[in-house]
Protein backbone atom coordinates (compact mmCIF):
# COMPACT_ATOMS: atom_id res chain seq x y z
CA UNK A 1 0.00 0.00 0.00
CA UNK A 2 2.53 2.10 0.79
CA UNK A 3 4.96 1.58 -1.99
CA UNK A 4 1.74 2.09 -4.46
CA UNK A 5 1.21 5.72 -2.87
CA UNK A 6 4.50 6.31 -2.91
CA UNK A 7 4.66 5.85 -6.91
CA UNK A 8 1.00 7.60 -7.23
CA UNK A 9 3.11 10.64 -5.77
CA UNK A 10 6.07 10.04 -7.81
CA UNK A 11 3.66 10.18 -11.00
CA UNK A 12 1.77 13.33 -9.41
CA UNK A 13 5.13 15.33 -9.12
CA UNK A 14 5.95 14.24 -12.62
CA UNK A 15 2.67 15.22 -14.04
CA UNK A 16 2.77 18.58 -12.13
CA UNK A 17 6.11 19.11 -13.09
CA UNK A 18 5.94 18.71 -16.60
CA UNK A 19 2.52 20.82 -17.14
CA UNK A 20 4.05 23.46 -15.32
CA UNK A 21 6.91 23.82 -17.22
CA UNK A 22 4.63 23.66 -20.50
CA UNK A 23 2.97 27.00 -18.66
CA UNK A 24 5.88 27.99 -17.78
CA UNK A 25 7.19 28.03 -21.66
CA UNK A 26 4.26 28.65 -23.27
CA UNK A 27 3.96 32.23 -20.55
CA UNK A 28 7.49 33.38 -20.57
CA UNK A 29 7.22 35.35 -23.74
CA UNK A 30 4.00 36.84 -23.24
CA UNK A 31 5.27 38.10 -19.70
CA UNK A 32 8.88 38.92 -21.13
CA UNK A 33 6.61 40.94 -23.77
CA UNK A 34 4.08 42.62 -21.38
CA UNK A 35 7.19 44.06 -19.50
CA UNK A 36 9.09 45.26 -22.62
CA UNK A 37 5.87 46.80 -23.89
CA UNK A 38 6.44 49.20 -20.75
CA UNK A 39 9.92 50.03 -20.37
CA UNK A 40 11.55 52.95 -22.21
CA UNK A 41 13.09 52.65 -25.41
CA UNK A 42 16.42 53.01 -24.34
CA UNK A 43 15.86 49.91 -21.61
CA UNK A 44 14.49 47.55 -23.91
CA UNK A 45 18.01 45.67 -24.65
CA UNK A 46 20.07 46.53 -21.50
CA UNK A 47 22.92 44.20 -20.48
CA UNK A 48 22.51 42.58 -18.40
CA UNK A 49 18.92 42.67 -19.27
CA UNK A 50 16.24 45.20 -16.94
CA UNK A 51 13.86 42.32 -15.99
CA UNK A 52 11.26 44.74 -14.44
CA UNK A 53 10.41 48.00 -16.64
CA UNK A 54 11.98 50.72 -14.08
CA UNK A 55 10.18 53.74 -14.72
CA UNK A 56 7.44 52.23 -15.67
CA UNK A 57 6.06 54.18 -18.85
CA UNK A 58 2.82 53.81 -21.11
CA UNK A 59 4.49 55.98 -24.02
CA UNK A 60 3.96 52.87 -26.11
CA UNK A 61 0.19 52.45 -25.52
CA UNK A 62 -0.29 55.72 -25.67
CA UNK A 63 1.09 56.54 -28.90
CA UNK A 64 -0.52 53.47 -30.57
CA UNK A 65 -3.99 54.63 -29.10
CA UNK A 66 -4.34 57.78 -30.41
CA UNK A 67 -2.90 56.85 -34.30
CA UNK A 68 -5.82 56.72 -36.25
CA UNK A 69 -3.95 53.94 -38.46
CA UNK A 70 -3.89 51.56 -35.77
CA UNK A 71 -7.44 52.14 -34.26
CA UNK A 72 -8.49 51.66 -38.02
CA UNK A 73 -6.74 48.20 -38.23
CA UNK A 74 -8.69 47.49 -35.39
CA UNK A 75 -11.93 48.12 -36.54
CA UNK A 76 -11.07 46.49 -39.91
CA UNK A 77 -10.47 42.94 -38.07
CA UNK A 78 -12.94 43.58 -35.62
CA UNK A 79 -15.94 44.02 -38.42
CA UNK A 80 -14.48 41.35 -40.42
CA UNK A 81 -14.51 38.48 -37.66
CA UNK A 82 -17.83 39.74 -36.76
CA UNK A 83 -18.96 39.66 -40.48
CA UNK A 84 -17.14 36.01 -40.61
CA UNK A 85 -19.17 34.63 -37.20
CA UNK A 86 -22.68 35.38 -38.17
CA UNK A 87 -22.09 34.38 -41.85
CA UNK A 88 -20.19 31.04 -40.77
CA UNK A 89 -23.10 30.61 -37.90
CA UNK A 90 -25.70 31.10 -40.41
CA UNK A 91 -24.51 28.63 -43.25
CA UNK A 92 -23.23 26.03 -40.99
CA UNK A 93 -26.02 25.29 -38.41
CA UNK A 94 -28.73 24.50 -40.89
CA UNK A 95 -26.01 22.42 -43.14
CA UNK A 96 -24.80 20.46 -39.47
CA UNK A 97 -28.79 20.11 -38.60
CA UNK A 98 -29.08 18.51 -42.49
CA UNK A 99 -26.27 16.48 -41.61
CA UNK A 100 -27.37 15.29 -38.32
CA UNK A 101 -30.41 14.48 -39.03
CA UNK A 102 -31.64 13.48 -42.71
CA UNK A 103 -31.28 10.89 -44.55
CA UNK A 104 -30.87 10.89 -48.23
CA UNK A 105 -28.07 9.57 -51.17
CA UNK A 106 -24.98 10.90 -51.20
CA UNK A 107 -25.30 12.17 -47.68
CA UNK A 108 -21.72 10.79 -46.83
CA UNK A 109 -19.93 11.32 -50.16
CA UNK A 110 -21.11 14.71 -49.26
CA UNK A 111 -19.92 15.40 -45.70
CA UNK A 112 -16.70 13.35 -46.95
CA UNK A 113 -16.19 16.63 -49.31
CA UNK A 114 -16.91 19.12 -47.29
CA UNK A 115 -14.50 17.15 -44.78
CA UNK A 116 -11.79 17.24 -47.71
CA UNK A 117 -12.00 20.68 -48.24
CA UNK A 118 -11.09 22.07 -45.14
CA UNK A 119 -8.02 20.07 -45.69
CA UNK A 120 -7.07 21.94 -48.42
CA UNK A 121 -4.18 24.54 -47.61
CA UNK A 122 -5.24 27.96 -47.45
CA UNK A 123 -2.33 29.05 -49.54
CA UNK A 124 -2.69 26.49 -52.01
CA UNK A 125 -5.73 28.55 -53.66
CA UNK A 126 -4.88 32.05 -52.57
CA UNK A 127 -3.76 33.55 -56.24
CA UNK A 128 -6.92 32.27 -57.66
CA UNK A 129 -8.74 33.99 -55.04
CA UNK A 130 -6.77 37.26 -55.44
CA UNK A 131 -7.04 37.39 -58.96
CA UNK A 132 -10.79 36.88 -58.82
CA UNK A 133 -10.74 40.12 -56.44
CA UNK A 134 -8.43 42.19 -59.32
CA UNK A 135 -11.01 40.71 -61.90
CA UNK A 136 -13.90 41.40 -59.83
CA UNK A 137 -12.69 44.63 -58.42
CA UNK A 138 -13.46 43.14 -54.73
CA UNK A 139 -10.27 44.19 -53.57
CA UNK A 140 -10.41 45.90 -50.17
CA UNK A 141 -13.79 44.65 -49.87
CA UNK A 142 -15.17 43.78 -46.44
CA UNK A 143 -17.71 41.31 -48.17
CA UNK A 144 -15.03 39.71 -50.16
CA UNK A 145 -13.20 39.18 -47.68
CA UNK A 146 -16.12 37.63 -45.18
CA UNK A 147 -17.00 35.48 -47.98
CA UNK A 148 -13.35 33.92 -47.83
CA UNK A 149 -13.16 33.75 -44.20
CA UNK A 150 -16.32 31.85 -44.23
CA UNK A 151 -15.59 29.12 -46.72
CA UNK A 152 -12.87 28.29 -45.19
CA UNK A 153 -14.19 28.19 -41.93
CA UNK A 154 -17.38 26.59 -43.07
CA UNK A 155 -16.78 23.45 -43.30
CA UNK A 156 -14.40 22.41 -40.43
CA UNK A 157 -17.82 24.34 -38.69
CA UNK A 158 -20.56 21.75 -39.95
CA UNK A 159 -18.53 18.82 -38.54
CA UNK A 160 -18.20 20.55 -35.34
CA UNK A 161 -21.97 21.29 -34.93
CA UNK A 162 -23.15 18.90 -36.18
CA UNK A 163 -21.58 16.59 -33.43
CA UNK A 164 -23.80 18.54 -31.24
CA UNK A 165 -26.72 18.00 -32.62
CA UNK A 166 -26.35 14.61 -32.81
CA UNK A 167 -26.30 15.21 -28.64
CA UNK A 168 -30.08 16.28 -28.87
CA UNK A 169 -32.77 13.61 -28.48
CA UNK A 170 -34.70 13.25 -31.56
CA UNK A 171 -37.55 13.30 -29.59
CA UNK A 172 -37.70 17.00 -28.14
CA UNK A 173 -37.88 18.48 -32.27
CA UNK A 174 -40.93 15.44 -32.54
CA UNK A 175 -42.62 16.71 -29.77
CA UNK A 176 -42.17 20.26 -30.74
CA UNK A 177 -43.35 19.47 -34.41
CA UNK A 178 -46.79 17.57 -32.67
CA UNK A 179 -47.33 20.77 -31.08
CA UNK A 180 -47.85 22.77 -34.64
CA UNK A 181 -44.15 23.58 -35.13
CA UNK A 182 -42.91 24.08 -38.74
CA UNK A 183 -39.49 21.83 -39.38
CA UNK A 184 -37.17 25.24 -39.20
CA UNK A 185 -39.41 26.72 -36.18
CA UNK A 186 -38.27 23.34 -33.89
CA UNK A 187 -34.79 23.62 -35.28
CA UNK A 188 -35.29 27.61 -33.75
CA UNK A 189 -36.19 26.98 -30.89
CA UNK A 190 -35.63 23.60 -29.88
CA UNK A 191 -32.27 22.65 -31.25
CA UNK A 192 -30.59 25.78 -31.30
CA UNK A 193 -31.14 26.92 -27.75
CA UNK A 194 -29.46 23.13 -26.47
CA UNK A 195 -26.29 24.16 -29.15
CA UNK A 196 -25.20 27.15 -27.52
CA UNK A 197 -22.23 25.78 -25.75
CA UNK A 198 -21.46 24.20 -29.61
CA UNK A 199 -22.45 27.99 -31.22
CA UNK A 200 -20.23 29.82 -28.42
CA UNK A 201 -16.93 27.52 -28.97
CA UNK A 202 -17.47 27.88 -33.08
CA UNK A 203 -17.89 31.78 -32.41
CA UNK A 204 -14.44 31.71 -30.61
CA UNK A 205 -12.70 29.54 -32.96
CA UNK A 206 -13.83 32.08 -35.84
CA UNK A 207 -12.70 34.91 -34.10
CA UNK A 208 -9.27 33.76 -33.50
CA UNK A 209 -8.81 32.82 -36.91
CA UNK A 210 -9.76 35.64 -38.55
CA UNK A 211 -7.72 37.94 -35.68
CA UNK A 212 -4.73 36.03 -36.25
CA UNK A 213 -4.63 35.72 -39.79
CA UNK A 214 -1.92 37.56 -42.09
CA UNK A 215 -2.07 35.73 -45.43
CA UNK A 216 -5.51 36.64 -46.56
CA UNK A 217 -5.29 40.53 -44.82
CA UNK A 218 -2.19 41.02 -46.33
CA UNK A 219 -3.08 39.71 -50.31
CA UNK A 220 -7.08 41.08 -50.48
CA UNK A 221 -6.05 44.21 -49.44
CA UNK A 222 -3.75 46.97 -51.26
CA UNK A 223 -4.69 50.01 -49.30
CA UNK A 224 -3.84 51.50 -46.02
CA UNK A 225 -6.81 51.65 -44.23
CA UNK A 226 -7.95 48.37 -45.38
CA UNK A 227 -5.26 46.60 -43.87
CA UNK A 228 -6.02 44.01 -40.31
CA UNK A 229 -4.39 44.05 -37.39
CA UNK A 230 -1.63 41.29 -37.97
CA UNK A 231 -1.03 43.42 -41.11
CA UNK A 232 -0.60 46.85 -39.02
CA UNK A 233 1.94 44.50 -37.09
CA UNK A 234 4.15 44.31 -39.71
CA UNK A 235 3.50 48.18 -40.71
CA UNK A 236 5.66 48.64 -37.00
CA UNK A 237 8.97 47.15 -38.25
CA UNK A 238 10.83 50.20 -40.25
CA UNK A 239 13.22 50.88 -42.58
CA UNK A 240 15.64 51.82 -39.35
CA UNK A 241 14.66 49.19 -37.70
CA UNK A 242 12.16 47.78 -34.79
CA UNK A 243 10.81 49.35 -32.04
CA UNK A 244 10.55 46.91 -29.76
CA UNK A 245 8.41 48.87 -27.19
CA UNK A 246 5.91 50.19 -29.17
CA UNK A 247 6.09 46.44 -31.21
CA UNK A 248 5.62 44.43 -28.01
CA UNK A 249 2.65 47.14 -27.08
CA UNK A 250 0.80 46.52 -30.44
CA UNK A 251 1.31 42.69 -29.80
CA UNK A 252 -0.08 43.07 -26.45
CA UNK A 253 -2.92 45.15 -27.82
CA UNK A 254 -3.87 42.86 -30.87
CA UNK A 255 -3.61 40.24 -28.36
CA UNK A 256 -6.57 41.68 -25.55
CA UNK A 257 -9.64 41.07 -27.64
CA UNK A 258 -9.20 37.33 -28.06
CA UNK A 259 -8.32 37.24 -24.05
CA UNK A 260 -11.49 39.09 -23.01
CA UNK A 261 -13.84 37.20 -26.04
CA UNK A 262 -12.62 33.66 -24.38
CA UNK A 263 -12.83 35.39 -21.01
CA UNK A 264 -16.55 36.23 -21.54
CA UNK A 265 -17.53 32.61 -23.50
CA UNK A 266 -15.02 30.83 -21.50
CA UNK A 267 -17.67 28.53 -19.35
CA UNK A 268 -19.34 27.55 -22.93
CA UNK A 269 -16.54 27.32 -24.43
CA UNK A 270 -15.21 24.61 -22.10
CA UNK A 271 -18.66 22.94 -22.25
CA UNK A 272 -18.62 22.95 -25.92
CA UNK A 273 -15.22 20.92 -26.21
CA UNK A 274 -16.04 18.64 -23.64
CA UNK A 275 -19.64 18.01 -25.09
CA UNK A 276 -19.43 17.96 -28.74
CA UNK A 277 -17.45 14.61 -28.63
CA UNK A 278 -19.91 13.01 -26.58
CA UNK A 279 -23.15 10.94 -28.16
CA UNK A 280 -25.72 9.44 -25.75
Amino acid sequence: MASRRSRKRRHDVITYGLLGLGCFMALAPIVWGLLTSFKLEGNVALYPPQWLPSPVTFEHYSDLLTTREVLRVFFNSLVLAAGTIVLGLVVASPGAYAAARFRFRGKNAILLTILVTSMIPGISILIPIFLLAIRADLLNSYVFMILVYGAWLVPQAIWFIKGFIEVVPRELEEAALLDGCSLFSAFWRVTLPLIQPGLAAVAILFFVFVWNDFLIGAVLTNREEMRTVQVGLLRTIQDIGISWGQFMAYAMLATAPILVAFLILQKRFVEGLTRGGVKG
